[in-house]
């Protein structure tokens, strides 16, 4: 709360559930940063990661325990989904957040390692995986410009651009960077993602569809993992990657012809693995999915989390 930034201007307002075969549901509620804007067009990663445990940690309901960890099965209500989420626990039952397992980019210490799983994730908005029924969709800007993405709707519906295309659209030469700071950016990733979002069907909100930007790593001598990717929430380039992003470019990546699919084709070792390692702003992230007679089954990450803070908020 009050970073002044979006990924930090954010709400979950979480309860008990009376479906069957889930402990807890979730709204997410993005906050506007400047205005009193209040958007639940979508969902988030991150904090989808801690709301389980946060109705554990409340007493909202249970884990379902599986050795020395707990498993919830939340329901988000912004998209109609249900994630899993499994974490340690103590011999109480109660979230165990202060092991030192594994450390996440952008994030200083070890802690617990929190599994995360999207279950059958398509379709979060638009009802389809595939939106429009392409892989890829050549997108009408305004000026008579064309561009080339992929739209995917996988825990949030994504608009998915080539590097290389953005660069066309900036009249950058080969070998300039593209800064994505400038106004000029900013403008042109606002016009294709209201295009992408319209071509999706979907009323552009502040917040959906999110919008990101991709490359192959190779591309540069010093990256890590196998795409770079640079995304934009609520209009401004992200510190790292939102988490819904990352999971639908993971998703992506195992569609045939999609842009993620084809830049993926050249990297070495990446069709023997299930993971997609992302190279964000702050480092790395690792993404999954998983696949059945050519469904999505789930899109999972894992992440770290911890209370910050107990106290009461006004308005």
């Amino acid at each position: 709360m009050g970073g002044g930034i979006s990924s930090l201007s954010k709400a979950v307002v979480v309860s008990p559930s009376s479906r069957e075969d889930v402990d807890c549901e979730y709204t997410f509620i993005q906050v506007g940063v400047g205005d009193e804007g209040l958007d639940i067009s979508g969902n988030c990663g991150n904090l989808s990661s801690m709301a389980g445990i946060f109705a554990v940690d409340s007493g909202i309901c249970k884990p379902r325990i599986e050795g020395d960890r707990g498993r919830v099965r939340s329901w988000n209500t912004n998209t109609n989904k249900t994630i899993d989420t499994t974490f340690p626990v103590d011999g109480n039952g109660q979230p165990d957040l202060l092991r030192q397992e594994m450390e996440i980019a952008g994030v200083s210490g070890l802690a617990s390692r929190i599994d995360v799983e999207f279950l059958h994730p398509a379709g979060a908005r638009t009802g389809h995986l595939l939106p429009t029924g392409k892989p890829v969709d050549v997108l009408e800007l305004p000026g008579d410009d064309l561009t080339e993405v992929s739209l995917v709707d996988a825990t949030n519906p994504t608009v998915i651009l080539p590097y290389h295309e953005l660069r066309i659209l900036l009249s950058i030469p080969t070998g300039e960077q593209i800064s994505f700071g400038s106004q000029d950016t900013l403008d042109v990733l606002e016009k294709v993602r209201i295009a992408g979002a319209l071509r999706m069907g979907l009323e552009p909100a502040a917040a959906q569809p999110k919008i990101v930007v991709v490359h192959p790593s190779y591309t540069h001598e010093s990256a890590e993992g196998d795409l770079i990717v640079r995304a934009l929430s609520m209009g401004v380039p992200h510190k790292a990657v939102p988490l819904t992003v990352g999971l639908c470019v993971g998703v992506a990546a195992r569609i045939k012809n999609t842009v993620v699919e084809r830049m993926l084709r050249t990297v070495d070792g990446f069709s023997k693995r299930d993971t997609v390692k992302l190279r964000h702003p702050s480092g790395v992230v690792e993404v999954g999915a998983t696949w059945k007679d050519g469904e999505v089954q789930a899109a999972s990450v894992v992440r770290t989390g911890r209370r910050l803070m107990r106290g009461d908020a006004y308005w």
